[in-house]
């Protein structure tokens, strides 16, 4: 009996044995697995839910703002998908100072008045007069609205005078609001995204813009596409453009 249970025993030990043996492997391909698994979960957001996404964020707060008469392709008018526009974009944020500690705000009637000079008092040939002239700077590009509409060409700021602005031409018709406005350039190659030739993401698969015009408006439909460790991730936006001429005059 004796005998039996000692064999029972070292049966029982060396199952015991095994059974650990196996579940240290299964544990080890267990741990591996979770661990490229987690691996491709962290690419994935990071490819696909962190920087694709910002990228798109970005390009739509410009084109928010972007002039529709300034959206052109390779130098063409932009009416056919592209991967490469060019636009101006008001720059809104000089409004109430960008952010800037030291800007002064003002405030009218619980109102918080703009940060530079919008509306024209009167003109003489390239120089625009202001009751009080702020906010500008010399060489600072400048979009004048006109109604009827003009081929879009932007107007630079070539010195200050007081409460005036000399610009580098005159205008074709009475100035009524001058707005501050930057260039932008956005361009899919080299497996890059770029904006004003900056690298704004890399690993980029495709990147098309599409216009649509609608009784409604213009929407510009974006769709980014990334690499990743299996397909492509792919991102959708948009933005519609607002008819600046028709809203300011």
């Amino acid at each position: 009996m004796s005998r039996l249970s000692h064999k029972h025993n070292a049966f029982s030990l060396f199952e015991a044995v095994v059974s650990i043996v196996i579940l240290g492997i299964v544990g080890i391909i267990c741990s591996s697995m979770l661990l490229q698994i987690s691996k491709n979960v962290a690419y994935t957001k990071n490819t696909s839910d962190s920087s694709p996404h910002l990228a798109l964020l970005k390009i739509q707060n410009l084109l928010e703002y972007a002039i529709i008469e300034s959206l052109s392709a390779n130098g063409t008018p932009f009416t056919t998908p592209s991967s490469q526009i060019s636009f101006s974009s008001i720059e809104y944020s000089l409004f109430f100072g960008g952010g800037a500690k030291n800007t002064t705000k003002e405030v009218q009637n619980d109102t918080l008045l703009p940060n530079v000079s919008l509306v024209v008092d009167s003109h003489h040939a390239n120089t625009l007069y202001f009751t009080s002239l702020k906010g500008w700077q010399s060489a600072q590009e400048a979009y004048i609205p006109s109604n009827p509409k003009e081929a879009f060409k932007p107007y630079t700021i070539t010195r200050i005078q007081g409460n005036a602005i000399v610009l580098e031409r005159a205008p074709t018709h009475t100035p009524r609001i001058i707005l501050p406005i930057k260039t932008h350039n956005l361009a899919f190659h080299s497996n890059a995204l770029w904006l004003d030739n900056a690298l704004l993401l890399d690993d980029v698969l495709s990147f098309l813009i599409t216009p649509i015009v609608s009784a409604q408006g213009t929407f510009l439909a974006l769709e980014l596409c990334v690499k990743s460790p299996t397909k492509a991730r792919c991102e959708n936006g948009g933005v519609w453009l607002d008819d600046i001429v028709r809203i300011l005059l």
